[in-house]
């Protein structure tokens, strides 16, 4: 795994991150660029949507 690969754990950590910068509330993912390039990098290995992989990071629950 390179340095710049994103698992499912590595994205899930990058969330809950986000999410404690945000005092726990709603996290865009917009607004945190480290969270938005994991995503888009997780969304084009593993053939899914943002959406798809914006709600693995939220949930920890496949949907794809």
């Amino acid at each position: 795994m390179g340095l710049f690969d994103v698992d499912e754990v590595k994205l899930q950590a990058y969330y809950h991150r986000a999410w404690l910068e945000c005092n726990r509330g709603y996290v865009d993912p917009r607004k945190y660029p480290y969270l938005d390039k994991a995503l888009y990098i997780f969304a084009r290995e593993n053939n899914c949507t943002y959406d798809e992989a914006y709600l693995l990071a939220k949930t920890g629950k496949k949907f794809f």
